[in-house]
């Protein structure tokens, strides 16, 4: 893997975290908050795990660390699925 396709896979990442947020937001905003309606965030999450996975699995088996812009995949990937997991559970009270 070079480090333009890490690059590529940093932004699939983004782009998949970026959409789950925005199908969260709306939901939330929309009341939409059964697991069937939050069903589209919860596929864009598995998307952006697959990737992180991905890009994990490659760059441990090079050795190698991500870099910034793979760290702030991450970090958007792990803000969007905290945001979830706490609309999950205040929708259970």
């Amino acid at each position: 893997m070079t480090a333009t396709t890490v690059t590529q896979l940093a932004m699939q990442l983004l782009l998949a975290a970026g959409e789950a947020k925005q199908l969260l937001l709306k939901a939330a905003a929309d009341g939409k908050l059964t697991p069937t309606e939050l069903a589209p965030c919860r596929a864009k999450l598995v998307t952006a795990h697959q990737v992180q996975t991905k890009i994990m699995a490659e760059l441990t088996s090079k050795g190698l660390g991500p870099d910034i812009l793979v760290i702030h995949a991450m970090d958007s990937l792990m803000t969007v699925e905290s945001n979830f997991e706490l609309i999950q559970l205040l929708n259970l009270k």
